[in-house]
């Protein structure tokens, strides 16, 4: 499958408010493990980490 649309899983996927703790730290590592391998350029990488930014900034938090 292809490194977007699995980066873009993993960010909708901080949308939801059952999302496990800590999440975007898996997402983080996943954004930094395609950039090394050079399966997305830097461009991409600085979109990604922005986009996570966002979604980690507006994350719901679930009432537990």
């Amino acid at each position: 499958m292809s490194p977007h649309i699995l980066i873009d899983e993993d960010l909708d996927e901080l949308n939801h408010a059952g999302c496990p703790d800590k999440y975007e730290i898996l997402v983080l590592r996943n954004i930094t493990t395609f950039y090394t391998s050079k399966a997305i350029t830097e461009e991409e990488f600085h979109h990604y980490c922005k986009r996570l930014n966002v979604a980690t900034a507006n994350r719901p938090r679930s009432a537990a």
